[in-house]
């Protein structure tokens, strides 16, 4: 969600990061495939100007046959 406004990119960009140029009318997202435009259809104010990025999973342990096993 970019300034309260959903924008779809499609599967191939889910968990990836991309950055976004806010203007008046339109938002400007470059993704790995190149820039794509779409119009804002609101006009709340931007609120954070860095999002935080998706924390990682600590290491889990595994048990394969009955030993356990650190996974990173």
């Amino acid at each position: 969600m970019v300034v309260g406004q959903k924008v779809a990119l499609g599967r191939i960009h889910a968990g990836k990061t991309v950055t976004i140029n806010v203007t008046d009318t339109e938002l400007a997202i470059a993704c790995d495939d190149g820039t794509r435009t779409v119009r804002r259809t609101t006009d709340q104010p931007i609120r954070n100007l860095k999002a935080s990025r998706p924390r990682k999973v600590a290491g889990l342990t595994v048990h394969v046959g009955g030993v356990p096993e650190r996974n990173r």
